[in-house]
């Protein structure tokens, strides 16, 4: 009887080899090679003009399935690489690459096609390809996941955010779960949502907190106290930023105005609801936290990266109508008991780039260096790093720090986007991703180091303070490059200036959305980008103050 089960099994099979694919089956298999042979091309060729490859690229995207977008993604990283300074021409400008300066347009179609794919089982084979580090960049894994939540109606694919998020096996990658969590405001009233961000609100990471209080807000109509309860509890645990973001929160839900003093909001609780609802025990302290004056920002985080533009134009000597602008816009201290920083000695302050790293130090001297940590990034031409770790605000660090800004000599143009790059390559680097190695630079870190503690997260900034005067005119998004700028009247380069700004202004967003990190911006002087520092503040959670303007 076994014999005879085999043979027909066998012949079964056999029968199955045999039985021909479907035509269309066939046909739509032969579609996807010939259009992927013909976009694929267009990409191998460096000198081809960036519009007829971004075409390419959107004319084949209707037809990705998952090997093809990992193919389409392979290209991602040398056409987002096409700005690199590395190389020099006689001027010193950044020297013709393979491919044109414009080519992260490529990139941002790459990344474009593969977020828009909308067969949920072919998107669903991207799983075991979001924790690749070394096969694939931060921004590849976000298109990839970009594209699941995207399809998340389909079962399959709601099933892997929510994996993500839930951490079960204690093994996800910390970017990707922060992305999910992100993906899961729009998606607030599905039935395990709230209980699984519930859980993140107490997650060691703080960027797992940060994006769960985001996404809790959008979840309060499904159930106001408990969420209410949840923000009340978090915020009497927690230190820092996130402070700011659990006060915001509860304001938002509740309509009340306790600030961040969680006393203040469980005595509120409880005489709204007049019963124990399982709420923390008074800590006596209040309203602790790290507050910081900065310029006419004040600042809870404990985490700091400070950007600070020494192009040339910031080293311009101000006139004394100038300097007394200037004094009307910066709280000096005395007088203002929520500012204890030493008040700033206008006489040794002669140009812009003066008063920026003044402040800088004098706000970062009055830190608690058991708690708080910060680094530098100067930037003109191109960028650079102080540390490449965030180091506590002891006296010697703070003297070594202050020594560091005042022997700064300045540059020539501004290259916004390479500090905010740099400042965001560190926060990626020291979450675990090898920026470096993606660059082509090496894949070995500096010094070796690994971080230790509750999380690793716990090294990574949530604050960046960037000050500037002027606009970006170097650099991967550069509004003033002479051959980009060539023979356009005053109009076009406004319109052009306008467009590139918006493409660096997505990447930053984009980016950070799975950093976290808020932006403050500090424009300082007349005349400065306002729209775009605006912008840039607003889309990053953070602040835009105009300084002697």
């Amino acid at each position: 009887m076994r014999y005879l089960i085999a043979s027909i099994t066998l012949a079964a099979l056999a029968l199955l080899a045999l039985t021909p694919v479907p035509v269309q089956a066939k046909d739509d298999r032969k579609a996807v090679k010939d259009a992927w042979a013909t976009c694929e091309t267009a990409l191998k060729d460096t000198k081809a003009k960036v519009e007829d490859t971004i075409a390419a690229v959107e004319k084949f995207a209707p037809m990705l399935d998952h090997d093809a977008a990992l193919d389409l993604l392979g290209y991602f990283d040398q056409c987002d690489n096409a700005w690199s300074t590395d190389k020099k021409d006689n001027l010193g400008r950044p020297a013709a690459g393979p491919r044109p300066v414009e080519a992260y347009k490529i990139a941002l179609a790459i990344l474009k096609a593969v977020r828009g794919m909308d067969k949920p089982e072919e998107v669903a084979k991207f799983e075991p390809n979001l924790s690749d580090r070394e096969k694939y960049s931060l921004r590849q894994r976000t298109a990839m996941l970009d594209a699941i939540a995207r399809n998340f109606e389909d079962t399959a694919c709601a099933a892997i955010l929510l994996a993500l998020v839930k951490n079960a096996t204690m093994d996800k990658d910390t970017d990707m779960r922060v992305l999910a969590i992100y993906h899961l405001i729009d998606h607030p009233r599905h039935p395990e949502v709230l209980d699984a961000l519930l859980v993140t609100l107490r997650d060691k990471s703080w960027r797992i907190r940060d994006v769960s209080i985001l996404a809790l807000i959008e979840c309060s109509d499904t159930d106001k106290d408990r969420v209410t309860l949840a923000l009340i509890q978090a915020l009497a645990a927690e230190s820092g930023k996130l402070r700011k973001s659990l006060a915001d929160a509860l304001n938002r839900i509740t309509g009340a105005d306790n600030g961040t003093d969680s006393d203040a909001w469980v005595d509120w609780f409880k005489a709204k609801k007049r019963e124990d609802q399982g709420l923390p025990a008074k800590t006596g302290k209040g309203d602790r936290g790290t507050r910081v004056k900065v310029f006419e920002t004040e600042s809870f985080s404990d985490r700091y990266v400070f950007v600070i533009d020494t192009s040339v134009s910031m080293l311009k000597k101000i006139t004394d109508e100038e300097k007394e602008k200037l004094k009307k816009s910066v709280t000096s201290g005395p007088g203002d008991d929520k500012d204890k920083r030493r008040p700033l000695d206008w006489s040794q302050i002669n140009c812009k780039l003066d008063l920026a790293r003044e402040e800088i130090i004098r706000s970062i001297e009055i830190m608690d260096p058991e708690r708080t940590k910060f680094t530098l990034v100067s930037f003109s031409t191109e960028a650079q790093v102080w540390k490449e770790e965030l180091v506590p605000t002891d006296a010697k660090t703070v003297k070594e720090a202050a020594d560091w800004l005042r022997a700064i000599k300045g540059g020539n143009k501004t290259n916004v986007f390479a500090a905010l790059n740099a400042a965001l390559d560190l926060s990626e680097k020291l979450a675990g991703v090898d920026v470096d190695k993606r660059k082509g630079k090496g894949g070995k870190p500096k010094d070796g180091k690994v971080i230790t503690g509750k999380s690793p997260d716990e090294a990574i900034p949530d604050t960046i303070f960037l000050y500037t005067d002027g606009y970006s005119t170097n650099g991967k998004y550069a509004g003033g490059d002479d051959r980009t700028w060539a023979g356009k009247s005053n109009d076009e380069r406004v319109k052009l200036y306008t467009e590139i700004m918006k493409y660096m202004l997505d990447e930053i967003e984009d980016r950070n959305r799975v950093s976290r990190i808020q932006i403050n911006c500090v424009g300082v002087g007349d005349p400065q980008d306002s729209s775009n520092l605006g912008s840039l503040a607003r889309r990053n959670r953070g602040v835009y103050v105009k300084i002697g303007k």
